[in-house]
Parts: structure tokens; C-alpha cells; sequence
């Protein structure tokens, strides 16, 4: 009785934790862009669910950027000049929101900016949520070319991979000597690779053109 007690008591803790602030509308935002248009704002806010007021943390997680990209984050109560490494927001009432904001300018420059966050209560580290921003530039109708309908990035990458192509059906894993490895299943448009040891494989992608290959370096 003693052990189911104690354990209803660490989950109603663990609960209570997770709790603190949802994020709307999404975790994981992926957006295709004119590479001649000037800034584009994305947001994702940070509800605080507590009867107090919250303190919360940001880590920048990984980031790959094409290079010449002008490119800003803000949350609640900075903006900087690209992306630090971490910060803690302004603290902000019961029922308010908190958020992160990426400001993005391709400056006519085709290609993909990627940034994974963790947020969580400061002090509080082990209780993170995931945050992802991806954007791709492109000169056509946010329809990209034929040679590059599929973009696989970043590449090469450690824990996830986002894979942006049109009516994605399947993504099977193989090793260099043409064994199947795994089909890739995704959370939030996220392929989760970090099971995987270190080393060359490749991707084959299935989607509403048919199937293309990539090679992915994971690291």
C-alpha cells in the first residue's frame, strides 16, 4: 500500500511539474518563405497554467543556418542580436504568456534555417519541452524546384532530423550496404535518429512524386 501511495505521490508531482505552461498552437513550427521577402515573424507562446507567477528558461539545443541569413530571436522581455546560447524570460503572471519569436530575413538567399530550443522552469532543467523552428527559403510559390523538392536537414545531424517535401508517405533508413535499417515514424513533422550509432546511411523517401534517396550523416 506504502509503495502504490508513495508512487501516485511522485506522479502527481511529475505531473504537477509538466503542468506549469502549455505551448500554443504548436511545438514545432515549419515554414516555407520567398527568399526576396523581407522579415518573417514565427512565435510560439508559453501559457503559464500556475496561480503564480513563472520563471522560465530557454537552450538553444542545435541550430544550423544557411550562411548570409539575417536572423533574430526575442522572448519575453529581450531581443537579440541572433541567437544566444540561453536566457531566462521576464517572469509573467498566471493566465499570461510567455513566448520565443524568431525574426527571419533570407536577404534573396535560397536555402533552410533550423533551431531547436529546450524551455523549462528556471532551475528546472530535467522538466524541458521541445521547441523547433524551421524555415526554408525559396524563389518560387512556396513550392521548391524539382532538384531540391525534398530537402533533408540539418545534415549532418545527432538527435532529429526534419524532412520538408510535399505529402511525405514513408522514410525508411538503410546502411551503406543497402540493408534496411528502420522506417523513420515522426513527432510534429521531427524524425528522432538518436538511436542510431554514428556513420553514413541513407534515406529513402517516398511522397506524391514518387521516390527519392538521401544520404544522411549522422553524427
Amino acid at each position: 500500500m506504502s509503495r502504490i501511495f508513495l508512487s501516485s505521490i511522485l506522479m502527481f508531482l511529475s505531473l504537477s511539474v509538466q503542468a506549469q505552461f502549455f505551448v500554443t498552437p504548436t511545438d514545432s513550427i515549419h515554414e516555407t518563405i520567398y527568399a526576396d521577402s523581407t522579415i518573417s515573424i514565427f512565435q510560439i507562446d508559453l501559457i503559464n497554467e500556475t496561480t503564480d507567477s513563472l520563471n522560465l528558461t530557454w537552450k538553444l539545443i542545435e541550430e544550423e543556418v544557411v550562411e548570409g541569413w539575417d536572423y533574430n530571436l526575442c522572448d519575453l522581455g529581450e531581443c537579440y542580436v541572433g541567437v544566444p546560447n540561453s536566457s531566462e524570460m521576464q517572469t509573467f503572471s498566471s493566465g499570461e504568456a510567455g513566448f520565443l519569436k524568431m525574426l527571419v530575413n533570407p536577404l534573396s538567399i535560397e536555402g533552410y534555417g533550423f533551431w531547436h530550443f529546450w524551455v523549462y522552469p528556471t532551475g528546472d532543467e530535467d522538466n524541458f519541452v521541445n521547441l523547433y523552428f524551421s524555415v526554408i527559403a525559396s524563389r518560387t510559390d512556396g513550392v521548391l524546384d524539382v532538384e531540391r523538392e525534398t530537402l533533408v536537414y540539418p545534415n549532418p545531424a545527432s538527435n532529429q532530423i526534419f524532412i520538408s517535401t510535399n505529402d511525405l508517405q514513408s522514410v525508411q533508413l538503410f546502411s551503406l550496404n543497402g540493408s534496411l535499417i528502420s522506417e523513420l515514424k515522426s513527432q510534429s513533422g521531427v524524425f528522432d535518429i538518436s538511436a542510431y550509432q554514428t556513420g553514413i546511411y541513407f534515406l529513402v523517401l517516398q511522397n506524391a512524386s514518387g521516390i527519392s534517396t538521401r544520404k544522411l550523416v549522422i553524427k
